[in-house]
């Protein structure tokens, strides 16, 4: 009987991209007083959560002039709607009123970082997290012939 081998091929998730071509979605943010992040993530982790775009950080941190630290939060995705609150979770929308935000929309990448190139593009536009693959695809292990 003669062995069968088998032949491991790479398939990735998505074509790479070029840093400077990502593909990138419409969020709601607003800028926040820094005492209220915890609570604000907290509360929007439950109420909108960001199921498909674990790797974009919820907060944005700027520093401005003068040593002052802005910080920014996303509320959830946009509706898409030419008024940014029309299609907005009411959970949200009592959050913006309840904390008096306002609410602006700006982009975020739809798609985690392949390359650190592509990630600190991405930190561009908003924060985002990045993990290198722990794989090693020239030399995938773990079988060997005779297995």
């Amino acid at each position: 009987m003669e062995k069968t081998k088998w032949e491991i091929i790479y398939i990735p998730e998505k074509p790479p991209v070029s840093p400077t071509n990502q593909v990138t979605v419409d969020v709601l943010a607003s800028v926040i007083d820094p005492k209220l992040a915890n609570t604000l993530v907290r509360r929007l982790n439950q109420i909108a959560p960001l199921e498909n775009f674990r790797h974009v950080k919820r907060v944005q941190k700027k520093h401005m002039q003068g040593g002052k630290i802005q910080l920014a939060i996303i509320l959830c995705l946009a509706p898409g709607n030419e008024n940014p609150l029309d299609g907005i979770p009411n959970d949200v929308l009592e959050l913006i009123d309840s904390f008096q935000l306002s609410a602006f929309t700006t982009k975020v990448c739809k798609y985690a970082a392949l390359s650190k190139e592509e990630w600190e593009e991405q930190c561009k536009l908003w924060p985002t997290s990045y993990h290198p693959p722990t794989y090693n695809i020239d030399g995938i292990t773990g079988f060997n012939e005779e297995d």
